[in-house]
């Protein structure tokens, strides 16, 4: 009888401990997929700066539960918001040729929640560079000077903006996110244009104006 009783209440003491095992080893390896699978990195595309010209993609990195980091690499071809914006040279100008040119972008995320997670601030830096060529006509200085001279000249303007951004990420599906954010900086223009005063082309860094701006980026977690 005593046996009996030994064996049953090793049994029971066996089962109540083996059985949560079960389950804690589940939830464990549950829980390390979660936080090392795919909320680690964001692959991204930018919308609004498609009509900027702009072209880029982002990659996000988790540092911390807090922060991550931010960087992208873009082509653009045509300055088109500066025709909105400034009178500054654009593709909608006479005898342009819009060329190819890049971008690049480096910021720094703070995620008061968690990272990846709602709300974020986020300062950055962004700089942004096109090209062109451009038909120009002028007349001869030397005789006959009613001859009339065409050449065609390179020209390029780079923008360097720091900036802040206030944003909100959120996700669906598990593997897209959405990101929208909105921001101010200050925006410095360089240009290297054609001067017809000394018929060369000529570098000038224009005045810094502050800058607005919003965007919208749909992303891929991994």
């Amino acid at each position: 009888m005593k046996s009996l009783l030994l064996i049953a209440f090793t049994f029971v003491i066996g089962f109540a401990i083996a059985q949560p095992r079960v389950v804690t080893f589940e939830s464990d390896d549950n829980l390390e997929e979660e936080q090392s699978g795919y909320d680690m990195n964001v692959l991204k595309i930018s919308l609004f700066e498609l009509a900027a010209g702009d072209f880029p993609i982002y990659y996000e990195r988790v540092i911390s539960n807090s922060f991550s980091a931010e960087v992208s690499l873009g082509l653009t071809i045509g300055d088109y918001t500066a025709s909105v914006f400034s009178d500054y040279d654009t593709p909608f100008s006479n005898n342009i040729d819009a060329q190819y040119g890049y971008s690049f972008s480096v910021a720094l995320r703070f995620y008061p929640i968690e990272s990846l997670n709602d709300f974020y601030i986020s300062p950055e830096f962004k700089f942004r560079n096109f090209n062109w060529s451009r038909d120009i006509e002028q007349y001869n200085p030397y005789p006959p000077y009613e001859d009339v001279i065409s050449q065609t000249v390179d020209e390029t303007r780079s923008y360097l903006m720091p900036r802040i951004n206030l944003g909100y990420i959120t996700f669906y599906d598990n593997n897209l996110s959405f990101d929208w954010h909105i921001g101010v900086g200050m925006n410095t223009p360089t240009e290297s244009v054609f001067d017809y005063q000394t018929l060369q082309v000529e570098s000038e860094k224009l005045n810094t104006r502050p800058r607005f701006h919003f965007g919208f980026k749909i992303g891929y977690i991994f």
